[in-house]
């Protein structure tokens, strides 16, 4: 019985039998030690990138949402991505849902860009009233990797780059 209790306390002392630490999702985002704030654009994480939703508001062209998809350590660099088209959902604060089709805009908002890749991306929304308050999610693939991106809260108003 000796033989048996002695190994197994030892064990016991040197933690052996202490609950497993638990091992981080994939999913889980880990802090960046910057902010996301930028007067007319609200960030949101896009894998090991950034994605930058803004609204254009004109009466006159119609309302559209853009996004720009950049460099996590430097929002100076874009981060041309291979996609030609994605959709998104854009929830407003009653609970109305709205579907968005993303399509990159002309070369020359995009200078660099190389072909068959985009940064800047924009969708109509003509329903999107500058009060709005909304909820805009995607999923993209990034790097070979469907990527969730979620901008909540967002104000049209708050975060316009263009207003007529």
């Amino acid at each position: 019985m000796l033989r048996v209790c002695v190994p197994l306390a030892a064990l016991a002392l040197c933690g052996c039998f202490n609950e497993p630490k638990p091992v981080p999702t994939a999913f889980k985002s880990e802090p960046h030690g910057h902010s996301h704030d930028r007067n007319d654009m609200m960030i949101a994480d896009a894998g090991h990138y950034h994605a930058a939703l803004t609204a254009h508001l004109s009466s006159k062209d119609g309302n559209e949402l853009d996004i720009f998809f950049e460099a996590a350590d430097d929002r100076t660099k874009p981060v041309p991505l291979p996609l030609a088209i994605f959709t998104a959902t854009a929830m407003t604060a009653d609970g109305k849902v709205h579907q968005l089709a993303f399509e990159p805009t002309p070369l020359d908002e995009r200078k660099g860009d190389p072909e068959g890749k985009c940064s800047h991306f924009v969708a109509r929304a003509g329903w999107m009233k500058a009060e709005d308050v909304l909820t805009v999610t995607t999923t993209v693939d990034i790097d070979g990797k469907p990527t969730a991106i979620a901008w909540k809260n967002f104000s049209p108003k708050k975060y316009a780059h263009h207003v007529d």
